[in-house]
């Protein structure tokens, strides 16, 4: 298989993944299933499309080849009949996050490299693509996006961690190798911000003491 196959499949597994996140985030919001699939097209296609206009790369990749739409549609469906039946465990959507997030990042950082940028537009087109259709999807769904709370700061961090790994060493390590590479980085350290509470430090003013939820409700 050659890369520009094992990325278009690459490319249709963090659809299908992505799209299935924003079905799911769509539990408890009382959204029909027209509501639930655009949820997961706007997850799946948002990033690669910011980053595609972003790019001025025309035309947009799902417009030309209706397999990327499809692709979303059928996992949204298939998302939304199967949660009907079966529960699945509440951080399933997080680890399938994350897996989204790792493949969107470095597909990302190869788009911007095969379009000859310059490595701090590869690295912030790589947060692009893996960070805002998450963003959307939480926006519409009224929830604060993971990338900009204590509990997801460790989210965009985890893509720039890979993409800048993916610069570093484009050219010097083979070319799938380090896309394998730099989707384990970005896996690997989300799933410890997930189930180790990894996080960035807090901005605190000095003197001041910092609130919690609750101190800050009661106030």
């Amino acid at each position: 298989m050659d890369n520009a196959t094992l990325i278009y499949f690459a490319e249709l597994v963090g659809v299908s993944v992505f799209s299935i996140t924003g079905a799911l985030a769509a539990q408890g919001k009382r959204m029909d299933i027209l509501g639930v699939v655009v949820l997961a097209i706007v997850t799946s296609l948002g990033g690669g499309t910011i980053r595609d206009i972003t790019l001025n790369a025309y035309p947009i990749g799902w417009v030309v080849n209706n397999t990327y739409l499809w692709t979303a549609i059928i996992s949204a469906v298939s998302a939304f009949l199967i949660c009907r039946y079966f529960l699945y465990p509440r951080r399933t959507m997080l680890v399938l996050d994350a897996a989204g997030l790792a493949l969107f990042a470095v597909l990302g950082a190869e788009k911007a490299m095969s379009l000859g940028m310059g490595p701090i537009i590869v690295i912030m087109m790589a947060c692009i693509t893996g960070c805002a259709g998450g963003m959307i999807r939480d926006i519409l769904t009224r929830e604060i996006p993971l990338i900009l709370h204590r509990e997801g700061e460790l989210y965009a961090t985890c893509a720039i961690l890979g993409a800048v790994f993916y610069v570093v060493f484009f050219g010097l390590i083979e070319e799938r190798v380090l896309a394998i590479a730099s989707m384990l980085i970005i896996f690997i350290t989300r799933l410890a911000a997930i189930f180790g509470d990894l996080c960035l430090p807090e901005f605190i003013v000095a003197g001041h003491k910092l609130e919690s939820p609750e101190e800050a409700r009661d106030r």
